[in-house]
């Protein structure tokens, strides 16, 4: 790829969230996968805007996406957990995904951790995506919220050779958003997201719980649809969530 056909990055020192700063007028004429990537923030946030963890040497990024296919429709955030899951892939870390939005990794010991968030936000025909990868360090499991479904780690536990010790965050960064564009547009094919979803997929073929608000339905976990929907086999059907969070049964 040329340098003046690779995406952008822009590294910054510290700001509130690198979701505020993308959205400033200085920052209208960023193309399609240019990004920010911040050393920390102050207020950063996930999803239904709770806080998340900002600790200096972990990974910040704000990145402008395409408003055209997968970006396009409810699938967006899957669809972008599979390029983001695939690129880590490419540098050694065997990501999952944990619908909707979930980067995870397993232990060891076989439990499964969350790495990364990834939230999605449009606004005025501009959409943009907030990545956090916990690189350095990760949450103690005493300090995430109530109720948490899955406790965090970071890429340096899974790290035999050393690579995300020894660069910055924004580097590592960077090498992402080359694995990322390369996927999405290799052989400018469009791009097949929906396949290795399932592949990717944490508790696929396991009973999980699904909460939306005040409804819980148990059931076992057979996949993502095209839509990006969640398929659970449940009450002797199969049944699509567009939205909510899950959890193992039991």
């Amino acid at each position: 790829m040329e340098d003046v056909d690779r995406p952008k990055v822009h590294e910054l020192d510290t700001v509130t969230s690198v979701l505020d700063e993308i959205r400033k007028p200085c920052w209208q004429g960023l193309r399609d996968f240019d990004s920010l990537v911040a050393r920390a923030q102050t207020n950063g946030r996930g999803q239904y805007r709770r806080s998340w963890d900002s600790s200096e040497g972990n990974l910040f990024a704000a990145l402008r996406l395409p408003l055209e296919g997968p970006f396009l429709g409810t699938e967006a955030a899957v669809a972008l957990g599979v390029l983001l899951a695939q690129a880590l892939r490419a540098e050694g870390f065997f990501c999952l995904l944990k619908w909707p939005n979930d980067l995870v990794l397993v232990e060891e010991d076989g439990e499964a951790r969350k790495v990364g968030g990834i939230l999605l936000e449009e606004r005025e025909g501009v959409l943009v995506a907030g990545i956090g990868i916990n690189v350095l360090y990760a949450p103690d499991d005493d300090a995430l919220r109530a109720n948490h479904a899955l406790k965090a780690t970071c890429l340096a536990r899974h790290d035999a050779g050393g690579l995300v010790k020894n660069i910055p965050a924004a580097t590592l960064w960077k090498t992402l958003v080359i694995h990322l564009l390369s996927s999405y547009s290799h052989n400018y094919a469009p791009f097949d997201w929906h396949a290795p979803a399932q592949e990717f997929l944490l508790w696929r073929g396991r009973s999980v719980v699904l909460a939306d608000g005040d409804e819980r339905v148990e059931g076992i976990l057979r996949g993502i649809g095209f839509k990006g929907e969640l398929l659970l086999e449940a009450q002797g059907s199969l049944l699509s969530f567009l939205s909510g969070s899950i959890r193992l049964a039991g």
